[in-house]
Order: C-alpha cells, then structure tokens, then sequence
C-alpha cells in the first residue's frame, strides 16, 4: 500500500529542465491519450498535467480539458504554453469535483500521491455515471536498479539526508492497484504492467543517471551539502552503470502500470 505521507517529495519542479530532459514522458503517454479515446464535446480531467502537452494532446480530440498539478510552477509554464486550455492548481489527493467529467486521465503522476485511496475515491466522486478513467503510473519495480544504487550510495557514503531504505514512491503491483480500484467503485476493463527502459542521454559532462536523479529526487538532493551530493551522485553511477547503461546511453529501469477502467457505482 502507499508509502507513508512523509516520504511524500515537495511539488517543486523547474518546468524548463523538465520538459529539457523528460520528452519521453510525454511520448511515452501518448499511447494513454489513445487508450482514453477523448471525444468531441467530452469534458475531461487531465490528474497531474505537468507542463501540458498531454493536456493539449487531449484538447486537439476535441474534449473540453481541464489540466490539474499540484505545482504552481509547472500550472504556470502549462497556462503559458497553452493559453486557450484551462489549467489550476490542485492536489489530486483531496478532489472537490463533483460528477463533473466524462473521463479522468493521469500519465507519470498517480505514483507522486501516496494517499492512494483517497485519490481513487476523489476520481470516483469526479466523474459522472459510467465515467472513464484512462492511467499509467509507475508500477511495482519500477526504477529498482535505480532505489537499490542510491540506497547503497548514501548507506556508504553516510548520507543521513537521504532516508533508507530509499523508496519514496507508490508503485503498486497491478493486483493491488486494481482492487483498490474495484474497492471504491471502479470496475478495471483493462490493466498491464509492463518494462518500458526510457533513455536519459547524459547532458553537459553530466551523467544520465545524474540528470534523472536531479529532475526526479530533487527534493532529496537539495539540502545535501554540494560537495558531498557530487560524491552521493558519482558514486551512484558507479554502481548503476552496469545495469543501465547500454551502448554509451543511459535506461533508467521504468517498469510502467497501465489501466482503464469505468465507474460502475
């Protein structure tokens, strides 16, 4: 079940090293959008819409969208980019929508949330009768070879900022997903778990491992003294290297649950 709130990360983001370095996110949801099937007139919440191109992705189907995130700064660059579309600023873990939607999409942003079960049931309570909800999320596995060298990292380098074991994530097993799912009213049509290895090219002398570490685990580097951090991140790709760098280009090990199901109660 979801980790405990404290391990919960601050939802500071930098939306220009962002959308920088994490194309493949977007590409990697567009194959959601598809699973949603937006239709014109539709009215739809995109859950954790980040910078918005999904959103916008959404929109050019012809569905009213509307885009949440729970950081001001991402909102901010999505409103800029996007002008026409309807962005705000919310936490997707205490929803007030109320049978507003034809259909909830989230990509890359339900395993941010570790009250699980209140964003299910605030998903739920938000859609109208027989309302869709399209997602991914990173399930269990996900990023393990990753967890397991900054985990090693910190305990031999004596790290305290970093807390051990290192697991702030949700990432549920698809089983376990899926009847939380159930549990609140859902009925699941479809659901995978699946490997999906995103590259992360290495950017100005810096490794990939690094770049993604310092995009992703941002709120956990940041109070690390600056020259002890580049010992904690050298020290990581030492020890990932073997498993995620091929042919010069880092993977980081996403291993990525997709799931459609329709409000039945």
């Amino acid at each position: 079940m979801p980790h405990p709130e404290t391990t919960s990360p601050s939802q500071h983001w930098d939306p220009g090293q962002y959308r920088a370095r994490t194309g493949f996110v977007t590409a990697g949801g567009l194959p959601v959008v598809d699973l949603l099937d937006p239709r014109p007139g539709e009215r739809i919440l995109d859950l954790g819409a980040g910078t918005g191109e999904l959103t916008q992705a959404i929109a050019a189907r012809g569905a009213d969208v509307v885009g949440i995130d729970a950081s001001e700064a991402m909102v901010n660059a999505a409103r800029a980019a996007y002008p026409t579309l309807t962005f705000a600023v919310a936490d997707a873990q205490a929803l007030t929508y109320d049978a507003e939607f034809d259909a909830v999409f989230s990509n890359a942003a339900l395993h941010w949330m570790p009250r699980a079960e209140a964003v299910a049931r605030g998903i739920h309570r938000a859609l109208r009768p027989a309302g869709r909800l399209a997602l991914e999320m990173g399930g269990h596995g996900n990023t393990k070879a990753v967890l397991a060298a900054v985990d090693r990292a910190a305990r031999e380098l004596n790290v305290a900022e970093i807390p051990r074991p290192f697991a702030p994530w949700y990432f549920p097993r698809l089983g376990e997903y899926a009847s939380l799912l159930e549990s609140v009213g859902f009925s699941v049509r479809f659901a995978t778990l699946f490997d999906r290895p995103s590259p992360m090219p290495d950017r100005a002398g810096e490794p990939g491992i690094s770049a993604w570490l310092s995009t992703f685990a941002a709120p956990w580097l940041a109070p690390i003294p600056n020259a002890t951090r580049a010992r904690l991140l050298a020290r990581i790709a030492d020890l990932a290297r073997p498993a995620l760098l091929r042919d010069g280009v880092w993977h980081i090990d996403y291993v990525r649950l997709r799931v459609e199901a329709v409000k039945t109660s």
